[in-house]
């Protein structure tokens, strides 16, 4: 911040005497009209108000009387983030009428937005003014004047002649100079005249250098400006869109408009969740098949015949497809689908007896047959995401299943005497934890860690026919005592990656 020095002032003084007859947007690039917003002006204290209130109405009824130069109303502009404009500016925070005024000023299309700060004292009217390039995002100049009676008009008049002066040193920029990188820099001599005429009138004009070219960074608010709006009487911002006042700090503080932001922060509600997932899965996912026969050697009839049929534990890949619908913005249920892969063993042995001699014949090492196992399950779950309004959402969930797996009448031609086997089933219990991530409002990636724990169910079945005593032994031929199916693993575990697509929702206005 420093003031203009007596050399300084000279200088800008004779520039502006030189200049004293051109119309500073006379001479304008194609002869174009630059469009301006005047923001309200935010009192600095009570006194203020009425200064405040009116500084605007001065500085729009000058500037329209500026060729060239188009005055934006502020009931001409289209809703901000869903708000009337002038709703907006109300509620903008204390100490940011620069942010808000340039929201505006972006949303209305303007080139250029005027906006400031107005406080009263015993020494007079201090007014702080800041002119936006709304295009390049930045401050194109401030400054700050002390008004005595009677001198409103005068400067109100002189800002305007500072804004076209303003106008006519960026009037060779015919693009958007977002890059400043790749554009002239704007000349504001004749902006610094008419502000150095500006203070040979009303006094010595306080320039804001440090600020001249700073970014705009859209407004903040915080809870503390929440809490001292919840105390003031009238109607509340929030309440004019039917938010609470922690959805409305968080939506402005968001920079998106009110129905993406809504539509966010409803996360699941009301919404279709179609899900589609690849992976791997350790638990039961094999099965076994172990069957012997005994038979008499004269006619080869089986006397006694025992098997068994069992899940086994195992790992293998896994796909899996579940519908949902959310009941909360974080909770969604629905029911799921899905195969999974494993391998199925079997072996078959035959034992003969000899009547003659009493003596058993072994058919000796039957080797293992090895084929692919299919399992598929289906059933309910719940569903709960963390932090439904981020891109990055924590996830944790639960449902019952009931897995069932493949017989071996589907892998191998068994003979009748070693009966026949329902597929085995087991019921499920499973826990889920993960993650999903938005890539758009309809398509999330996601990231499953299932864990599953059996509760019960048919995972084996035995069959045993005949059982024969041997003379010599009087015992069993086939010892079925020793030879029992296993229990599978009593838990599971596997990881899904997949794709899930989002539908429907609650429509906003």
């Amino acid at each position: 911040m420093a003031f203009l020095t007596p050399a300084l002032f000279s200088l800008f003084s004779g520039l502006a005497h030189a200049q004293a007859y051109v119309d500073p947007v006379e001479d304008m690039v194609d002869g174009g009209s630059a469009t301006v917003f005047v923001s309200p002006f935010q009192p600095g204290n009570a006194e203020a108000a009425g200064i405040a209130g009116m500084m605007s109405s001065f500085l729009e009824a000058e500037l329209s009387r500026r060729p060239n130069v188009s005055v934006i109303p502020v009931d001409t502009v289209p809703p901000v983030h869903d708000m009337v404009a002038a709703t907006y500016l109300d509620s903008c925070p204390p100490g940011q009428q620069v942010g808000c005024a340039f929201v505006v000023g972006e949303v209305a299309a303007a080139d250029y937005a005027l906006t400031g700060t107005v406080q009263s004292d015993v020494q007079g009217t201090r007014v702080e003014v800041t002119i936006i390039d709304v295009l390049s995002s930045r401050e194109a100049m401030s400054f700050v004047a002390v008004l005595g009676a009677g001198e409103d008009a005068r400067f109100a008049e002189g800002v305007a002649s500072v804004l076209t002066a303003v106008i006519r040193g960026d009037a060779g920029r015919v693009e958007d100079i977002r890059d400043l990188t790749v554009a002239e820099a704007p000349d504001y001599s004749a902006a610094a005249a008419q502000l150095a005429q500006l203070s040979a009138e009303l006094g010595d004009i306080e320039t804001q250098t440090s600020r001249a070219g700073a970014v705009i960074v859209p407004p903040q608010i915080t809870a503390e400006e929440i809490s001292d709006r919840m105390d003031r009487e009238g109607v509340k911002p929030w309440e004019r869109l039917g938010l609470g006042p922690d959805e409305y700090l968080r939506w402005r503080n968001s920079g998106e408009d009110l129905e993406t932001w809504r539509s966010r922060h409803d996360g699941r509600k009301q919404r279709l969740m179609i899900r589609a997932g690849f992976g791997f899965f350790q638990g039961s996912v094999d099965g076994v098949f172990r069957g012997v026969a005994a038979m008499e050697n004269r006619q080869l009839t089986v006397i006694e015949g025992y098997s068994w049929q069992t899940m086994a534990g195992g790992s293998g890949f896994l796909s899996e497809f579940g519908v949902g619908y959310g009941l909360t913005p974080e909770l969604e249920v629905g029911a799921v689908f899905g195969l999974a892969s494993g391998q199925y063993q079997t072996r078959v042995e035959s034992i003969v007896f000899d009547p003659e001699n009493g003596r058993v014949q072994d058919s000796g090492e039957t080797p293992v047959l090895k084929y692919t196992n299919s399992n598929h399950y289906f059933g309910l779950y719940s569903q709960y995401a963390f932090r439904p309004a981020a891109k990055f959402r924590p996830l944790v969930g639960a449902g019952i299943l009931r897995w069932v797996g493949d017989t071996v009448d589907g892998k191998e031609q068994v003979p009748e005497s070693l009966g026949t086997f329902d597929a085995p089933s087991v019921w499920m219990m499973q826990f889920k934890g993960g993650a999903e991530v938005e890539v758009s409002r309809l398509i999330d990636l996601f990231v499953h860690v299932p864990v599953t724990v059996n509760l019960g169910g048919s995972v084996s079945d035995t069959f045993n026919k005949g059982e024969a005593l041997n003379p010599e032994t009087g015992q069993p031929y086939i010892d079925t005592g020793s030879d029992k199916p296993p229990s599978p693993s009593p838990v599971g575990g596997g990881l899904i990656v997949g794709l899930q697509l989002k539908f429907l929702g609650r429509k906003f206005n």
